[in-house]
Order: structure tokens, then sequence, then C-alpha cells
């Protein structure tokens, strides 16, 4: 009876230890590394922040709307520039869109490890056209206010879009 009582109140302390460590780093994650006491706790809650991907700034909250997209463009051996957008053939509702979604981030934030592979299935998969190299291009959203929604301009307009080049990679020869 004893032994009931105390494992009760030791998963109790257990689990309210978990839900006051859990919101520690919820708060600490977004939090500036511009203090002593933050810098040391997020030493301690790294491990437990990048597994659960908690690292996020304050926007991790309310994020912002766009955000980078990766696209890429073929050459083919005439020479001529075939351009795909990977990620409007896909439904947000499909559990293959997280997937891509952080294979392209993937590609676009380490081009040196992943963009060599991505190139050559790419090259597999347009092979109809003859492939001679793909383009990886990363496509930034920057700040689309209301007031720019109002006046008739798209978020993908090029004044709003920090357009970067991440690599172009060679196809092998068929």
């Amino acid at each position: 009876m004893i032994w009931y009582r105390w494992r009760q109140r030791l998963t109790y302390l257990v689990m309210s230890a978990f839900v006051a460590w859990h919101t520690l780093a919820m708060v600490i994650a977004p939090a500036p590394d511009s203090s002593v006491l933050v810098r040391t706790l997020r030493a301690a809650l790294q491990p437990y922040l990048t597994f659960f991907r908690l690292d996020n700034p304050w926007n991790f909250f309310a994020p912002t709307i766009g955000g980078a997209q990766l696209r890429y463009s073929l050459e083919d051996a005439a020479g001529a520039q075939h351009s795909f957008t990977p990620t409007e053939q896909l439904n947000w509702f499909h559990p293959d869109y997280l997937w891509f979604r952080d294979w392209h981030s993937a590609i676009a934030d380490d081009p040196e490890l992943y963009a060599d592979r991505a190139g050559a299935l790419l090259c597999r998969k347009h092979a109809a056209l003859r492939p001679v190299s793909i383009t990886f291009v990363q496509y930034e959203q920057r700040s689309f206010t209301p007031a720019d929604q109002l006046s008739g301009k798209h978020p993908m307009d090029p004044e709003f879009v920090r357009v970067n080049t991440v690599k172009t990679v060679q196809c092998p020869a068929p």
C-alpha cells in the first residue's frame, strides 16, 4: 500500500519535471545568446532542442509564410534551358511533402554533400530531355507586407525574392 502511494508520487514528480524541462526549453530556444545565463542553459538543453527541432527563433510561434524554395534548371544537349519547381507538384497534405521539403532544404543548406546525388537522380528522371547539367537555385522570399498585397503585388515578384545559385551538377554521359 505504501509502495503504491510512493509510485504515484514518483510518477507525478517525473511528469512534472518533464513539463518544467520542456517549458524551459521552449522559452530558452528562441532567446538571443546575449546573456551568459541563456548560453549556459542552451548548452544543457541543446541535444533536446536539436532532437525535437525546437531550436527556432521567436517567429516559431507564428512562422513566416513563404520562406525559401528550391528550384532547378536543366540544360539539355541542344543548349535549351528547362526550369522546374518541384514543390508546386507536391500536395501539402501528403506525407511525402515533408520529406521532399527537408530534402530540398538539405540540398540548399549543404550542396557539397547532397547536390551531386540529387543532380544524378534528376538527370535520370529527365533522361528523355538528354540533360547535360542541372543547376540548383534557391528562391528566398523577403519581407512581404499586407500593403504590398493590397497594391496588387505577388510574394514571388522579383522585388521580394533573393535568388541564390546553389550548385551546378554535370549529368553523366548516357
